[in-house]
């Protein structure tokens, strides 16, 4: 099911259990609240789905312009020459390749239909960044243990993710000013990639990538998804509204016409809302 049939069905949920409520007069808006609207910002922390984050290796499945592509440069060799100061090779490159937790934070408009029904849109940025190390084996001829030595070299990845949210929010459980729901939504992401690039000697040597037969060291595009979540309101004053919030999405990442993983990402924060 894409992200317009998941969007469709919970707005006819939301429309069906509006007509009802309304019909029983049960979950109509008090006359003294004085808006329907609230709005606000949100600050929280976003666990990105780690499928994407292998593009960011540098290893020839990745892209052709990688590490090996680096090191094999005349102009770095002998710049590496002189740094590893005898015979020396790539052996292994990032085994694990995931995120690191990053912030997430957004703007975010609420419009109730009723007591039970809002519909919402949301707007969330995101920074992530990738760090992890591949290595390198020297033929040191003074090194008195068995083999080779080994050196760790940082592997740098830096990206820029925007989310856009479209859907509503059901409360089950509404008591003193605290309104427990779920909600279920559409997503539109758009990914960027801002550098790819290896650390050797404190000089940064980037990492590119092809796309359209091209260099092109910052990919990416438009993907969607959907996503389900829930959350706790409640008041901080009249008019001031926290809400706990926890998020799972389910996203396709654009980067390239050949790369474009899906999977799942998690988010959980804090919204504060003025109505």
């Amino acid at each position: 099911m894409n992200a317009k049939s998941i969007l469709s069905l919970a707005l006819l949920l939301a429309f069906t259990l509006s007509a009802v409520a309304q019909e029983k007069d049960y979950y109509g808006l008090e006359s003294k609240e004085k808006s329907r609207f609230s709005f606000g910002f949100k600050v929280g922390a976003f666990f990105a789905n780690p499928k994407s984050a292998v593009i960011y290796n540098g290893s020839p499945s990745s892209t052709q312009y990688g590490i090996n592509h680096i090191f094999n440069q005349p102009f770095n060799q002998q710049v590496f020459d002189n740094y590893f100061k005898f015979p020396y090779a790539v052996v292994e490159f990032p085994v694990e390749s995931r995120y690191q937790t990053t912030v997430e934070l957004g703007v975010f408009i609420n419009f109730r239909v009723n007591r039970l029904i809002s519909f919402f849109v949301e707007f969330n940025t995101a920074v992530l960044d990738y760090e992890n190390f591949f290595t390198v084996a020297i033929d040191d001829p003074t090194n008195r243990t068995p083999g080779p030595l080994y050196q760790q070299l940082p592997i740098i990845g830096e990206e820029r993710r925007f989310n856009l949210n479209l859907g509503t929010h059901v409360s089950y459980f509404e008591e003193n000013g605290t309104n427990a729901y779920f909600s279920l939504f559409a997503n539109v992401n758009d990914t960027e990639m801002q550098r790819n690039y290896i650390v050797v000697d404190n000089i940064n040597y980037e990492i590119f990538h092809q796309t359209d037969n091209s260099m092109n060291p910052r990919p990416g595009g438009i993907g969607v998804g959907f996503g389900a979540g829930t959350g706790l309101m409640f008041h901080f004053t009249d008019h001031i509204l926290g809400d706990i919030y926890y998020n799972l999405t389910n996203t396709k990442a654009y980067f390239s016409e050949n790369f474009q993983p899906v999977g799942f990402n998690h988010s959980i924060g804090i919204r504060v809302l003025w109505n």
